[in-house]
């Protein structure tokens, strides 16, 4: 009986240890786990603190750029309405070339005409048998001719000062030279007209129909051509069939002048 108490001890004193090795086993793991678990927590915490941190920045961004296109597009619609005058302008200015050029070419064969009548009426003058009364006519007609011709020599005169006046003008624009490798950048774009504003204007050099490079962290993007220049600024249309594929202007792209040489050369590198 006493061997039997014993050997029975003996097997609870092993079973109570082997349950202590498990518990403590047991114990361990679910300590390591929420040591792991507790690393994790933070792990999320930290990316989503991080990604607030962003979001935040990012609203911030959006504000400033609707800011700035609120800005913009006032001063958009004041130079398109520029645009618009400098191009009416121009138009007009060639309209009165033309007439002016048209009235001078007029008034050369009126005054020819009116010297072939002199010549005739000098020419009867001199031949004629005629009474007092019609050689006095003829003497007023004369008179009254030389007059006319006077007149319109002076309005010859004056159109002749116009003109020369309008070409002088026409001559001036045309002789501005832009400066190679003049750089600037793109203000502000507008997708719906398919123009930009750019940097660059009169005081640079700028002239009409200049065609500048568009470049973005050294990558050749496209092409715009100048429309409309203003003292510090200018407006050019950007030529559609220069951008590359996948890509379009941005504001902050950087515009370069390579002189009229090269366009052949960009159109093949675009």
């Amino acid at each position: 009986m006493q061997k039997i108490l014993i050997i029975t001890a003996s097997v609870l004193s092993l079973v109570a240890i082997g349950l202590g090795y498990m518990n403590r086993t047991h114990l361990v793991n679910e300590k390591a786990g929420r040591v792991l678990a507790e690393a994790d927590r933070n792990e999320v915490n930290k990316k989503i603190t991080t990604a607030y941190s962003d979001l935040k920045a990012a609203q911030e961004k959006v504000a400033l750029a609707t800011k700035d296109s609120e800005k913009l597009v006032p001063q958009l619609a004041d130079l398109q309405s520029r645009l618009d005058k400098a191009t009416s302008n121009q138009t007009d200015l060639q309209k009165q070339l033309s007439q002016k050029e048209t009235d001078m070419a007029q008034q050369k064969t009126d005054l020819a005409a009116k010297d072939t009548r002199i010549a005739e009426l000098e020419a009867k003058s001199t031949t004629t048998t005629q009474a007092a009364p019609q050689q006095d006519d003829l003497k007023k007609q004369l008179e009254e001719k030389d007059l006319l011709t006077s007149r319109l020599q002076t309005k010859l005169e004056d159109s002749d000062k116009q003109i020369a006046e309008l070409r002088k003008q026409e001559a001036q624009r045309r002789s501005k030279v832009m400066r190679t490798g003049l750089e600037g950048r793109i203000l502000a774009v507008n997708p719906s007209w398919n123009f930009v504003v750019i940097s660059l204007g009169d005081r640079n050099g700028v002239v009409n129909n200049a065609e500048l490079l568009i470049n973005r962290g050294g990558q050749l993007i496209g092409k715009v051509r100048v429309t409309s220049v203003e003292p510090s600024t200018s407006i050019a249309d950007i030529v559609v069939n220069s951008i590359r594929s996948g890509l379009s202007v941005q504001p902050g792209d950087t515009v370069i002048y390579r002189g009229p040489e090269t366009d052949a050369d960009s159109n093949s590198k675009l």
